[in-house]
């Protein structure tokens, strides 16, 4: 990856489009393979979001699953209540507002090995950028999606 752009000059229209599509061909590439691992390892796209974030940090909410995975309160809700079911996560918590999902060891012997897997691949593939290349890669992203809330944030709809 090379540095970015010193110029100045603003960028052409057609650039422009190319880039926004570059982006989001980018996103639902990357959506497409998380979807296709999930597939492979038998779960559906919010049941696999669930696991893998429980296994960085056990113990969340539904709320931090749903922030987590991108995925709706109801999607999460059914999602838990299945993998409840199966035996693969448990919930603790004194009221249904302070229940918190928990792997169980089901689920930790069922899921841990192919989720570090994944996670692994995700590390390797960001290590073939270099400490400048990294920290260049998630400024751009910061400031454009910085930008893109700013400008999402001023439309006015009614």
């Amino acid at each position: 990856m090379t540095a970015a752009p010193k110029t100045s000059a603003a960028p052409t229209p057609e650039r422009t489009a190319e880039t926004i599509r570059a982006i989001d061909d980018f996103y639902h590439r990357a959506d497409e393979l998380y979807r296709q691992t999930a597939w492979r390892m038998g779960l559906p796209d919010c049941a696999f979001d669930i696991l893998y974030a429980l296994m960085e940090e056990d113990g969340l909410t539904q709320k931090q699953l749903c922030e987590r995975g991108f995925s709706s309160k109801q999607t999460v809700h059914s999602s838990v209540k299945r993998l409840q079911a199966k035996g693969l996560i448990a919930l603790r918590g004194d009221s249904p507002r302070t229940m918190r999902a928990f792997l169980t060891e089901r689920g930790r012997s069922e899921y841990a090995e192919p989720i570090r897997a994944v996670l692994a691949a995700e590390r390797d593939a960001v290590a073939i950028f270099s400490d400048e290349e990294q920290r260049w890669l998630t400024g751009a992203m910061e400031r454009y999606i910085d930008a893109l809330d700013t400008r999402l944030s001023a439309l006015s709809f009614r």
